[in-house]
């Protein structure tokens, strides 16, 4: 797969933007891939079974009994491990389907080395010898030919039918070669030794004929290969068949010695098994990245890899030539000619195959360049403009007329800044200026480049909003000046001024939203800090609209919300800032209010503008709006401003609504003091910090206790005993009444069941019950309750409540 060399441009935005990291060219920055932790472990695994093998291969002499089972194995071993490393690169979700496909058939071959071992452990003592003989001298050729097939599925392969036939006719030169070589060593060989060699000895061969075949087809990877790191992993697969082909060459000139020993292919096989694993693991590890390599293959290095890789037969002439040294001249004088004329025609065809592909390649890359390029300012959506340093259009592309209706070659000789909207002729002639003075670059991949975004007249009278991208390439000699990309973007200009309404503006009414009003009381309070003049802030809130919500609905409710807007607009001056802030609430940002009394005239005109009835649905609906009034006094920021009014706001409630009331400090230390109490009786119901003192009921004409009333007290560990008249109004408020009156409902039926038990005579307790424990649906199962567990007569039990609260 070719990769990417640079990731796609990402226009920059015309507003200043956070600063995105990037990776250098030609990268992606990941983070390192999940298996990379588990393919060093298995590396690890196949280092020590290797250091093993070798242990066993120098210190133990015979090949039989406990050493010869463990040298049989190990290869399996790291073989197996191999295959594993194999198994997981072809899991890649970052890979290419070729190189899964590469990395799955690859770790079947991997796994074939485990059947040797089975056949060298198990099968000798169940099975004649015959048998696992012909199955382990089949393994190596099955193994060699599922390779192949595992190569040719990278991407980096030849897809072409010409290149596919190409790199066949290859393959076939060197095998050619390479039997020749064989038949020749045979020949020799069946002379004088015995026939129990003839079999392995032959199959030594053919191997290293099927690894110089493999090693062909990797150089052909490697030339095509553009990522740097898949071509270390096809390097590492490279060094792995290269070891096992020394194996094989070692094993022959033993057998050619008359010396009958697996040594070196036990020891070479595990190696390559190694080596392989490791280009597995470097797979997984790197398969992210996407750095090109740096070098590139010219005809010279290209015919150099070719004679490197064809050299590989050349350890096949040299027994060629010393079998002929040692048996004398024999007939074979044809066949060395024809071997050696054999392997000259594969060189000369893959040496003239490569010029050529390089000529042709370079030729074709010229051509497409300068195609694209034509083609790229022909057909561009976007003008490109080329302007001297005096700001003299020199050149205009076609898309002129197409983008802004002009003729590129009536607007050569002009000046830009005669198209230019008035309002934008400075900003554009600063950016001209500075683009000239900037540093020009020549021959720069990524040259620097100024954005701005200005107006720019059509040809029909309009005024287009353009990004412009601007270059410096004055020294660069095709085309000396400074080069401009320009797009409209006045659509995207449109949507984005809409988008900023949206995002700072209340949909409903249109008014400014609270981010919007927060941002403008920080500005406010700059000026006056500089001018001296105090800033307010008036909180409004509309009284009693939950009623009209729940009764005529929300689209009637959304209807009072849009007329009341529209009436807080007529009650102040055009300088001033209206804001929803959500639900009923709305503020009013006041600047330049020489006294407070202009600041009241205001929040009265506001409750009587209010106060006029509205019309809903058919119907009259009244509400009032409770305002607080918070102003400068030095030190405050927006939000302690906005708080400030908005705890006046409160305060105005608390007075019987429809009122306005100005912020005082008490009144934030008084809303502090409460948020205390509250967090505290919190703490106090979990922890039953309340105690019941009773109030007797005494009957006058007898004097007789015939009952009590319960009544709650709050003991605090920090307070000491906090007077009813605090916490109750806190507690009913925020909710907190239900479970404190649960409580002491249990409480007080108790007492009362006790009291009756110890006297012996009927006692009626009393117990305060809140408007909000009545609206509780659950206030039956409470009372019942509380009668269950304490035993005490539903007749005993008086709740009582006041005629405010029936009210």
């Amino acid at each position: 797969m070719l990769a990417q060399a640079d990731a796609p441009a990402r226009r920059s935005a015309p507003y200043p933007t956070p600063a995105i990291a990037t990776a250098p060219r030609g990268l992606i920055a990941v983070p390192p891939s999940p298996y990379a932790q588990k393919g060093k472990m298995a590396l690890m695994a196949g280092l020590v079974a290797f250091t093993v093998l070798v242990t066993v291969w120098l210190f133990v002499g015979a090949p039989g009994g406990a050493p010869g089972v463990m040298r049989a194995a190990l290869p399996g071993c790291i073989a197996a491990i191999a295959a594993v490393l194999a198994f997981m690169a072809a899991e890649l979700p970052s890979l290419d389907p070729g190189t899964r496909r590469f990395w799955r058939v690859f770790g079947v071959a991997q796994l074939i080395p485990l059947g040797v071992t089975y056949v060298a452990i198990i099968v000798p003592s169940v099975a004649p010898s015959g048998e696992s003989t012909i199955f382990v001298n089949s393994v190596p050729g099955i193994t060699q030919l599922i390779l192949l097939y595992a190569m040719l599925q990278l991407p980096s392969a030849p897809r072409v039918g010409v290149k596919r036939v190409k790199l066949w006719l290859d393959l076939s030169t060197v095998f050619v070669g390479g039997m020749l070589v064989v038949w020749y060593n045979m020949y020799a060989f069946t002379e004088y030794a015995s026939a129990s060699l003839v079999v392995p000895f032959a199959m030594r061969h053919l191997e290293s004929i099927g690894d110089v075949v493999l090693l062909v087809v990797l150089a052909m990877l490697w030339r095509r290969t553009l990522l740097r790191h898949r071509s270390t992993v096809v390097v590492l697969l490279g060094a792995g068949l290269l070891v096992h082909l020394g194996g094989q060459v070692a094993s022959t000139i033993d057998m050619l010695s008359g010396h009958v020993s697996l040594r070196w292919t036990m020891l070479a096989t595990p190696a390559a098994s190694l080596l392989f694993a490791i280009a597995a693991w470097y797979e997984a590890e790197f398969s992210m990245h996407r750095e090109l390599r740096g070098d590139r293959i010219s005809p010279r290095g290209a015919l150099t890899i070719s004679l490197l890789t064809y050299a590989a037969v050349l350890p096949g002439f040299a027994l060629l030539i010393k079998a002929a040294q040692e048996e004398g001249a024999q007939p074979l004088g044809g066949l060395v000619l024809g071997a050696v004329a054999l392997t000259g025609l594969a060189f000369a065809r893959q040496v003239t195959s490569a010029r050529e592909t390089v000529r042709k390649q370079t030729e074709s890359t010229l051509r497409n360049n300068e195609a694209r390029f034509r083609a790229l300012v022909q057909h561009s959506s976007d003008v490109i403009t080329i302007i001297d340093a005096e700001g003299t259009i020199i050149y205009a592309s076609p898309s002129m007329w197409t983008v802004l209706g002009h003729d590129p070659q009536h607007l050569v000789g002009t000046k830009l800044i005669t198209l230019l909207h008035d309002e934008d002729v400075e900003f554009a002639a600063n950016f001209l200026s500075d683009l000239a003075r900037s540093t020009p670059l020549r021959g720069a991949s990524t040259p620097g480049a100024l954005k701005r975004e200005w107006r720019i007249a059509h040809a029909n009278g309009s005024w287009r909003t353009v990004d412009n991208v601007g270059t410096n390439l004055l020294i660069e000699p095709m085309i000396e000046g400074l080069v401009l990309n320009t797009r409209d973007v006045t659509e995207q200009s449109v949507i984005k001024q809409q988008y900023m309404h949206q995002a700072f503006h209340d949909s409903l009414t249109d008014l400014a939203n609270r981010s919007l009003f927060l941002y403008q009381v920080g500005h406010a309070l700059n000026r006056a800090s500089r001018a001296g003049d105090p800033v307010t802030v008036l909180f409004v809130d509309l009284d009693n609209f939950k009623t009209v919500n729940d009764s005529l609905g929300h689209a009637a409710g959304d209807k009072l919300l849009v007329e009341a807007a529209r009436r807080l607009a007529n009650c102040v001056r055009d300088s001033d800032l209206i804001a929803r802030l959500g639900g009923d609430e709305f503020a009013v940002l006041v600047e330049q209010a020489g006294s407070t009394e202009e600041v009241l005239e205001i929040a009265e005109r506001i409750e009587v503008a209010v106060a006029c009835p509205f019309q809903l649905e058919g119907k009259e609906v009244f509400i009032s709006a409770s305002i607080g009034i918070a102003r400068t006094n030095g030190g405050e920021n927006s939000d302690e401003l906005v708080r400030n009014a908005d705890v006046a706001m409160y305060v105005a409630k608390t007075r019987g609504k429809g009122q306005h009331v100005l912020f005082e400090p008490q009144m934030h230390t008084a809303a502090l003091e409460r948020l205390v109490v509250e967090a505290d009786l919190r703490r106090a119901i979990d922890q039953e910090e309340f105690m019941l003192e009773y109030q007797a009921i005494v009957l006058l004409t007898t004097g007789e206790i015939v009952g009590a009333e319960a009544l709650v007290r709050w003991c605090c560990r920090d307070r000491g005993t906090v007077a009813p008249g605090v916490f109750i109004p806190i507690a009913e408020e925020t909710g907190l009444i239900v479970p404190i009156g649960r409580w002491v409902l249990k409480r007080a039926c108790r007492a009362a069941q006790d009291w009756e038990t110890e006297r012996g005579l009927p006692m009626r307790i009393t117990v305060n019950l809140s408007g909000r424990q009545l609206q509780e649906p659950g206030i039956i199962d409470d009372v019942r309750t509380a009668l269950q567990e304490s035993g005490l007569k539903p007749s005993r039990l008086v709740l009582e409540i006041t005629e405010s609260m029936l009210m």
